[in-house]
C-alpha cells in the first residue's frame, strides 16, 4: 500500500494521530465529574441556605423564598447565568444585586435590601442579605455551583419542580397614555 520509506512514516503518523485523538476523546468521556463546585443546599422548611465551599468552609444564612402563591421549586439545579448587577425586568425593576439564576423561569439566588428573611416573602426567587449574595456569587464564579433545594415554604408543602418549570405567560402591554383633547368655544382663536 504505501511505496515509498516518506509514505510509511507519514502513514504511520496518520494512524498514531488517530489513535491519539480517540483516546484522548475516549478518557474525556470517561472522566470523573470534578467536585470542585460550591455546593448549596437550600432548606425551604427552616427558610436557610448551607453554602461549602470546595475547601471546607461552610456557612450558613437566612433566607426568604417563595411565598404561597409563587413557591420555590425544589430539585437539583445549576446555576444558568450570573448577574453582579441585575433589575428584574418581571416586578418592577426591583433590584437583584449578585443575582445567579438556576432556572429557565428567571428564578435566582440572589441579593435582598427587604427585611424579612427567615420566611417565604419572594416571587419564587431566593433572597439573601447582601453581603452573604456577594459572598456567595464570587465562591460560585470562581467554582461553579450545584444548588439543591428541599423541603416546602408554607407548612411543609413541596412544589415539585415540573409543576413550577412552565413558561411564564407575559402580561399584556400597559395602556399608553394619551393627553385629552382640549375642546374649546373660542373656534381656532390662539392668543400666542
Amino acid at each position: 500500500m504505501f511505496s515509498s520509506p516518506i509514505a510509511r512514516v507519514s502513514g504511520f503518523f496518520v494512524v498514531l494521530a488517530a489513535a491519539t485523538l480517540t483516546l484522548t476523546a475516549a478518557s474525556l468521556f470517561m472522566a470523573e465529574p470534578t467536585a470542585a463546585a460550591v455546593r448549596i443546599r437550600i432548606d425551604l422548611t427552616a427558610q436557610r441556605l448551607q453554602a461549602v465551599t470546595p475547601q471546607g468552609e461552610t456557612v450558613t444564612w437566612k433566607i426568604s423564598s417563595g411565598r404561597r402563591g409563587y413557591e420555590t421549586p425544589t430539585g437539583t439545579y445549576s446555576v444558568m447565568r450570573m448577574e453582579a448587577d441585575h433589575y428584574s425586568d418581571e416586578y418592577d425593576q426591583a433590584p437583584m444585586p449578585y443575582a445567579m439564576f438556576f432556572s429557565p423561569r428567571g428564578l435566582a439566588i440572589h441579593g435582598s435590601y427587604e427585611r424579612g428573611l427567615g420566611r417565604p416573602l419572594s416571587h419564587g426567587c431566593v433572597r439573601l442579605a447582601v453581603p452573604n449574595a456577594r459572598q456567595l456569587f464570587e465562591w460560585v464564579k470562581k467554582h461553579g455551583a450545584t444548588v439543591e433545594i428541599t423541603g416546602g415554604a408554607g407548612g411543609g408543602r413541596s412544589i415539585a419542580r415540573e409543576e413550577v418549570e412552565r413558561p411564564r405567560v407575559a402580561r399584556p402591554p400597559r395602556p399608553m397614555y394619551e393627553e385629552p383633547a382640549f375642546q374649546s368655544n373660542w373656534g381656532g382663536f390662539a392668543p400666542f
